[in-house]
């Protein structure tokens, strides 16, 4: 599971602007570092994406290399402090191919509010400055490549980030006073009740087409939110694709599972699309929609993993998913059954995730006031509080099926107050099993770190 969202990448290759494909480079090479720094800065700043080996960027065949236990965390650390500035740190994760090929991934961040400058020069080949030129700014361009930013509207993008950032930094540091939990007005509790609902039909809908999810049909978990602004503002629908890997790199930050939310598959069969549903609340106005049981390739992980998700272009989104207990193979390993445990761990890193992303959507949007969060829980019955590290195990068992948790935050909160906010929300969860522990905003706080560990 760690690895499913980049699985992909390699069983099905697809170059795009975020995604750099490299037969084999000897990275003791100082050219092929230089290379390799110029296409991490052009990544970065396009927001963020991936640099996999092992695969020619022509054919996109598989190469077998001597340098595959070359590429790692220390040696990319490496280069991106001797060529790029500011610094900033790369994962690299190995993952297998379905063929049975091992391929390094470099997994770039999004620049934060500096866009990455090369602060060195490549090697020189007589006359000529290789791979990398100091005091550019590069930018993944149509080709793919990883090219110079010459124009204006090649800054544009880089720009918007940048002061979305700084803005996010500044939004931070003011009225500490606005954080906490505030009712939201009657009109947004029933828009997000009308989207939340609407997508839970879809979803059962969905699940009824399948042979073998009956237990996902009884057992699953539903998180929404909804960005609420002084304004009429949309986001872009061309872009928004482009936005929600953007997001989605910068959730990192704070989590990383593998199998990240609201991913972007770019193989035909799971591709988002956009569509309509008169139940949603926004009567003919569309928005992305991505059901993973609509794949109908002969893959193994493909029944584990039935997610749906929408995002609408109005700061809408919701995703449903079936609970990381039940995993089959994860339940034979320790030895339990499936539909029987719940982890506070697991939840609280689920809304983490969650409230971090609607943190990154609602800095797209020019006079975000608050966000407002809808999350709900079904087949919680006679399942009891455990943890598969060892750091629960007691005799807590829920007499519920079904929790529902809302709230609305101001923006400023969901920068420094998230851990109070994922208490508040995972709270009516675990009143369903105890009433002699709460989950604490410090405890969750203090799990924060193990989180960045895939």
């Amino acid at each position: 599971m760690a690895f499913a969202e980049l699985q992909e990448l390699v069983d099905t290759p697809n170059e795009t602007l975020g995604v750099e494909y490299k037969s084999w480079l000897d990275l003791t090479s100082h050219e092929a570092r230089a290379d390799i720094a110029r296409h991490i800065a052009a990544i970065a700043n396009h927001g963020g994406g991936y640099i996999v080996f092992g695969i020619d960027d022509t054919t996109l065949q598989y190469v077998p290399s001597p340098y595959a236990d070359k590429v790692d965390r220390d040696v990319i650390s490496s280069i991106v402090k001797k060529y790029l500035e500011p610094t900033f740190q790369c994962d690299v994760s190995f993952v297998r191919s379905s063929a049975g090929n091992e391929h390094p991934i470099v997994i770039v961040p999004a620049h934060g509010a500096s866009p990455i400058c090369a602060k060195v020069n490549g090697p020189m080949d007589g006359k000529k400055i290789q791979g990398i030129v100091q005091g550019q700014y590069y930018l993944r361009k149509t080709g793919p490549e990883s090219a110079s930013i010459l124009t204006a509207a090649e800054w544009a993008p880089v720009i918007r980030r940048c002061a979305m950032h700084e803005r996010a930094s500044i939004l931070g540091a003011l009225d500490a006073a606005l954080r906490g939990a505030q009712p939201a007005p009657s009109s947004t509790q029933d828009a997000i009740r009308r989207w939340h609902d609407a997508a839970h039909v879809a979803f059962l809908k969905e699940i009824s087409n399948r042979d073998g999810c009956e237990e996902v049909a009884q057992s699953h978990w539903q998180l929404s939110y909804s960005i609420d602004r002084s304004d009429e503002q949309q986001l872009s629908r061309q872009n928004l694709l482009q936005t929600l890997r953007e997001i989605n790199s910068e959730v990192r930050d704070l989590v990383k599972t593998g199998w990240s939310m609201f991913y972007i598959f770019d193989v035909p069969e799971i591709r988002p699309s956009w569509r309509t549903d008169a139940a949603s609340g926004l009567e003919e106005n569309d928005f992305l929609e991505c059901a993973l049981l609509r794949d109908t390739r002969d893959r193994d992980f493909r029944p584990l993993f039935p997610d749906l998700w929408r995002v609408s272009p109005d700061g809408k989104a919701t995703l449903i998913r079936n609970y990381w207990e039940d995993g089959a193979d994860w339940n034979k390993s320790l030895g339990w059954q499936s539909g029987t445990w719940l982890s506070p761990n697991l939840l609280t890193r689920a809304l983490a995730e969650f409230v971090r992303h609607a943190r990154g959507a609602a800095e797209r949007f020019d006079s975000p006031t608050t966000v407002t969060f809808r999350v709900e829980w079904h087949g919680l019955k006679d399942r009891t509080v455990r943890d598969p590290f060892g750091l629960w195990m007691n005799n807590w068992t829920s007499h519920s099926s079904h929790r529902v948790a809302t709230g609305s935050w101001p923006l400023t909160s969901l920068t420094d107050a998230w851990p109070e906010i994922v208490a508040e929300l995972a709270a009516p969860v675990m009143r369903s099993f105890t009433t002699e522990f709460v989950l604490s905003a410090d405890w969750i706080r203090g799990q924060a770190p193990k989180w960045l560990r895939e």
